[in-house]
């Protein structure tokens, strides 16, 4: 029989199904999730599911939550357990291995690492406080749904990462730590949302997306190494192309020598990233930035955050002095903000100069309505 022109095409499941390249939908179907919903969304063109929220589990104060079900008939509802992350997403094999036998003891036998840097798994609500228990067993704790302190994320780091001006993992693991019961307690006038950034490429985008991002800088001037710079400019290296590509013109080039200026140099990593032989300053620390965030809810809509503090010093991996601004920050805004009101917002209201003047902090001439920009 010939298909109906105004019948749903189911057909697209079972194609993402097929062929030798990696499939999210064989990942689906592998597991105990209902591939029907996922069928019936494709084949509507929307989400078979609704917003949903934070659920209230006796003995879980955070990390619960649910997506409403526009199928009933097929599923009641999509409850899950949100996973506090290792920061800059390092995760071992045997933590992997415990996360699978949760998901497959008390969930549906999938575990989703989310762009948002979480780790969420598929369940009940009866199986939440076993598995949540399951999960302490295994060094792992849950948290960061509802009005609280979302999960810390980071970049890799100087793990892997051969720029990194600070180790982003190690700073992002000691705020979790500190605010652990900020992260597990909702108690804020909205969620919030923090991000460390090794250097100013921000590859996690936290300038973009968090309501806080402190991210690794450098106050003096990037090193050019000669030696190295020659055996680039050998190798093919277009030293015309390097100096045009700045995007504060502030490479000179007098024949085979290049000079950075001060005076225009905006410690971006353009030139870094091009070439090897040019490498970040030694005096470095952190950017505090807060206000950015991506949803379009709020009467700012997506905005890049207000730099605060352009340069926070780290000395000896001693990260207290951050900790301490931002909880103090957080406290400000609970105190101040409107409800549902997002960081972002609160300091469009307010204004930054306020905020910087109620936490006791010096306006600096660098202090910019956005970030400094980056080529990249």
């Amino acid at each position: 029989m010939a298909k109906l022109a105004s019948e749903p095409d189911r057909s697209l499941c079972t194609r993402l199904l097929a062929g030798p390249s990696p499939s999210h939908a064989r990942e689906l179907a592998q597991s105990r999730y209902p591939l029907a919903m996922y069928t019936e969304g494709l084949a509507h063109g929307k989400p078979a599911y609704g917003h949903g929220g934070y659920i209230s589990i006796p003995e879980l104060p955070a990390g619960v939550a649910i997506r409403k079900s526009c199928r009933p008939d097929i599923i009641e509802e999509s409850a899950y357990i949100r996973i506090l992350p290792p920061a800059g997403g390092w995760l071992g094999a045997d933590t992997l291995e415990r996360l699978a036998d949760c998901a497959d003891k008390y969930g549906k036998g999938l575990v989703h690492f989310t762009t948002g840097g979480t780790i969420e798994i598929y369940t009940t609500r009866e199986q939440m406080v076993p598995m949540v228990k399951e999960l302490n067993r295994a060094g792992l704790d849950v948290g960061s749904t509802g009005d609280d302190l979302r999960c810390i994320t980071s970049c890799c780091g100087p793990a892997r990462c051969d720029v990194a001006l600070i180790d982003a993992p190690a700073l992002a693991t000691y705020l979790g730590r500190r605010f652990m019961d900020e992260q597990q307690f909702p108690g804020y006038p909205q969620k919030v949302k923090s991000g460390v950034a090794g250097c100013p490429n921000d590859c996690i985008r936290a300038m973009m997306e968090k309501d806080h991002s402190l991210v690794g800088v450098y106050r003096d001037l990037p090193v050019v190494n000669e030696k190295r710079l020659m055996a680039w400019r050998e190798a093919g290296g277009d030293l015309d192309a390097l100096v045009q590509a700045c995007p504060a013109q502030a490479l000179h080039r007098d024949g085979e020598t290049l000079t950075i200026l001060a005076d225009r140099c905006w410690r971006c990593m353009v030139c870094i990233n091009r070439c090897p032989a040019i490498r970040p300053g030694k005096e470095r620390g952190v950017a505090w930035i807060a206000g950015g965030k991506y949803g379009h809810r709020g009467p700012q809509g997506p905005m890049v955050g207000y730099v605060l503090i352009p340069f926070l010093p780290i000395t000896n991996e001693d990260y207290s002095a951050i900790g301490d601004l931002f909880g103090a920050f957080l406290e400000l805004w609970a105190d101040h903000a409107r409800k549902k009101e997002r960081v972002g917002d609160f300091l469009a209201r307010v204004g930054p100069l306020w905020v910087l003047k109620q936490l006791g902090i010096e306006a600096q001439p660098q202090i910019l309505l956005s970030p400094k920009r980056n080529g990249y």
